[in-house]
């Protein structure tokens, strides 16, 4: 078998052509057919050989020349396709480098993959293992990714206005349990695009940074820069503001130097003070309304007891802000990780002996949670588990036990003062992360009110923590932002997993993630994520939609060619509940008798997507959050 070229002989080849066609181009007009054979033989390198190229006339010889050309073009292309599609492939499924290496040395040896490098380095374009702009911030060291370079990068494959508004998170980040190394990624997205995180800087060290401004000191230089100057994007000038910081409160107060949640003036919205009760700092609901705090009285430092550093945040120094309201009040930690983890854990172990859940009744709250693992959609990562795992629950396990199944699984499990107690959080809840309830918005603040009155009388007020005491601001976070998931920290979290998927030893975490989101970013990995969020099928339990009007249908059918759907409706419907407000006004139902005729609707009249529980034989048919 005849051995096939190699790579540089094929290269050796394209260059001695090109050299010829060249020449010919360039050469004055011949005037015989000789005159051009003894000037290409005489001056085509002497490597070439007649079966190589045989030319008898000027215009033969461009022709051969230019098919040449084209065909080393299409392998060239082809090359740098396999590159790139191979490289993707490395990035996307995040494949270690020596997995890569060991497949590139068994491709490389095959006939028509010889140009591929031997290394993944040379594939992904990584950077220099010397990387220049790390500096330090004590006592470890911090690289500035930049927020124009992700709005720039990011404004390729999504819509932007011609005003840019950014939402910012800031958390502690542990990559190990065996080790104290903590990252503090400083985080950002285009709002409303919260599915595109993006990296505007990066702490690592085994402590938190000593000095918050320090910290911050490149962020606030360039948001200065950018909102005073706004950005150009394909030669149009775009505003830029910050509309909101995202994080949890010890963040909040190491970046903001004030007061954590066990300081007896903690709260960043009211001058509340807090009281020593039971060896813990509580903060006992009275009916006389606080102080609320504004920009002023942060800049001024009018409540000293408030601040733990002379110097206040340098995020201060941003133009039209208003730092009180700027960090919002994360539902995510506050509400999910604080009052309903505290909530079970009062059932389960701490609480009063009036509240305190029995053993046969935690058996049966796991298996109600067990029986309704089939009516879970797609929308939630996590079905249901036993709630004697709730110390190991996430963020989004504790949110559906709030918002979806804690109404279902908790009647007649717990007493009627506290079930009576739970679904005021539930609704009020509902309302605030609805964007068409907001006619209930100052009921949802009475709930809310109620719920932490009502919380000191049934667990005691030594339990009432910084967490339940921030629930009755929780309502002006949503006049500020919208509905709560605006403002939480649910993205930044979901990206915290992606940048420890980066890591693949403990030796030095930051310079891996640095060439990492290098090689996502040269090899043009940045996608907008498509969630599966609110689709429905024609498989249960993913086939319940609300309609406009009212009706709760069971799609059969999904007729694509004419956006329309075939379902059985429900024809009857009555309330789940009629207190503290019937249900029916949160679109929550207890639906009987299925249709046996189909009908059709378009596609456009659905409301909402619904997920049915099966309790009993009782259908409750609850909607799906946006």
């Amino acid at each position: 078998m005849k051995k096939a070229p190699s790579y540089r002989t094929r290269r050796r080849k394209i260059q001695n052509e090109l050299e010829a066609f060249d020449y010919i181009n360039t050469s004055n007009i011949l005037e015989t057919e000789n005159l051009v054979r003894n000037t290409i033989s005489t001056e085509i390198p002497l490597n070439y050989t007649p079966t190589e190229l045989q030319i008898s006339s000027p215009e033969v010889a461009y022709n051969a020349m230019d098919t040449n050309i084209v065909e080393n073009l299409f392998v060239n292309n082809k090359e740098e396709t396999i590159k790139q599609s191979l490289g993707q492939w490395a990035v996307d499924c995040n494949v270690p480098q020596s997995t890569v290496n060991k497949l590139l040395n068994i491709l490389k040896f095959e006939t028509p993959l010889t140009f591929l490098p031997k290394d993944c380095r040379t594939l992904l374009n990584t950077g220099s293992s010397k990387i220049l702009n790390i500096r330090d911030v004590k006592p470890g060291k911090y690289y500035y990714f930049g927020l124009k370079n992700g709005i720039i990068k990011y404004s390729s494959i999504l819509h932007l206005s011609e005003h840019i508004k950014i939402a910012v998170g800031v958390d502690g980040l542990p990559i190990s349990k065996s080790s104290s190394g903590q990252l503090w990624p400083i985080l950002a997205y285009i709002i409303p695009y919260h599915d595109c995180v993006f990296p505007v800087g990066i702490y690592y060290d085994f402590q938190k940074p000593l000095d918050s401004n320090d910290f911050l000191f490149d962020f606030i230089s360039e948001i200065l820069e950018i909102t005073t100057n706004g950005i150009t994007i394909n030669n149009q000038l775009k505003k830029v503001t910050l509309e909101v910081m995202c994080c949890d409160v010890p963040a909040k107060s190491f970046l903001l130097r004030v007061k954590g949640h066990s300081g007896f003036f903690s709260c960043t919205r009211c001058t509340h003070e807090g009281e020593y009760i039971n060896n813990r700092v509580c903060f006992p609901y009275n009916d006389i309304g606080h102080t609320k705090r504004n920009h002023n009285d942060y800049i001024l430092k009018n409540n000293e007891e408030h601040h733990v550093s002379p110097i206040i945040s340098c995020i201060a120094l941003i133009p039209d802000i208003n730092i009180t309201s700027l960090f919002s009040l994360d539902y995510m930690h506050l509400v999910c990780l604080g009052v309903v983890k505290k909530l079970i854990n009062l059932w389960m172990n701490n609480g009063p002996t009036s509240v305190s859940l029995s053993s046969w009744k935690v058996k049966q709250l796991s298996l109600n949670l067990e029986k309704i693992r089939s009516c879970i959609t797609n929308d939630f990562a996590r079905k249901p588990r036993r709630i004697e795992e709730y110390p190991r629950f996430k963020a989004t396990e504790f949110r559906q036990l709030l918002l979806y199944t804690g109404p279902i699984v908790l009647k007649n499990v717990l007493s009627d003062d506290c079930y009576k107690h739970f679904m005021s959080l539930n609704i009020s809840m509902r309302i605030l992360l609805s964007n068409d309830h907001s006619e209930y918005l100052k009921y949802a603040a009475k709930l809310l009110n109620y719920f932490v009155k009502t919380f000191q009388q049934i667990y005691g007020c030594h339990y009432l923590s910084h967490n339940v005491h921030s629930l009755l601001h929780l309502v002006d976070d949503y006049i500020t932002y919208g509905p709560l998931d605006n403002c939480s920290c649910f993205p930044f979290e979901n990206y915290m997993k992606f940048l420890k998927r980066m890591l693949r030893k403990h030796e030095k975490p930051l310079e891996q993630i640095i060439k990492r989101y290098g090689e996502i970013i040269i090899n043009d990995n940045i996608k907008f994520s498509n969630s599966k969020h609110n689709t429905f099928t024609i498989k249960k339990p993913d086939n319940f939609v609300l309609t406009t009007g009212g009706e709760i249908v069971q799609i059969i059918d999904i007729l694509s060619n004419t956006s329309t759907i075939v379902g059985k409706k429900f024809n009857s419907k009555e309330d789940m509940f009629e207190k503290p407000i019937s249900s029916s006004k949160l679109d929550i139902f207890i639906v009987k008798d299925l249709s046996e005729n189909t009908k059709e609707w378009c596609i456009s009249d659905i409301k909402k997507k619904i997920m049915i529980f099966n309790i009993n034989e009782v259908l409750i048919a609850v909607p799906i959050l946006k």
